[in-house]
């Protein structure tokens, strides 16, 4: 009977230690702060984002497609298999060539500070 008497006491003091913060909590929604608007990003920032995601999307898809070729790669046996496997690899380092070229000269075309 103690033991029982001990344990419910426990309970109730946890549980009220627990739903205490609880109920004093700010039950208004609406209470938060508002968030300022962005700031306005400058014309340099703007041309080397825009830089970066072209970059982005040339690796992306030099990604794609060089996974694309080997798969097709896969049907083939040989040296023909080893010939689109060495053909996939080169576009994929010359589109990814291609793709560092064109954001160096895009980021020298961006704006000055």
């Amino acid at each position: 009977m103690k033991r029982m008497l001990t344990s419910a006491a426990l309970c109730l003091t946890l549980a009220l230690s627990l739903a205490a913060p609880a109920s004093l909590a700010s039950q208004n929604k609406n209470t938060a702060p508002k968030k300022a608007e962005p700031m306005k990003m400058s014309a340099r920032a703007e041309a080397l984002k825009k830089c970066n995601e072209d970059y982005s999307a040339a690796v992306k898809k030099a990604n794609e497609d060089h996974a694309a070729a080997l798969k097709d790669a896969k049907g083939k046996k040989g040296k023909e298999r080893a010939d689109a496997n060495k053909a996939a690899s080169k576009a994929k380092t010359d589109a990814l060539a291609a793709a560092r070229t064109a954001k160096a000269d895009c980021v020298k075309a961006a704006p000055k500070k």
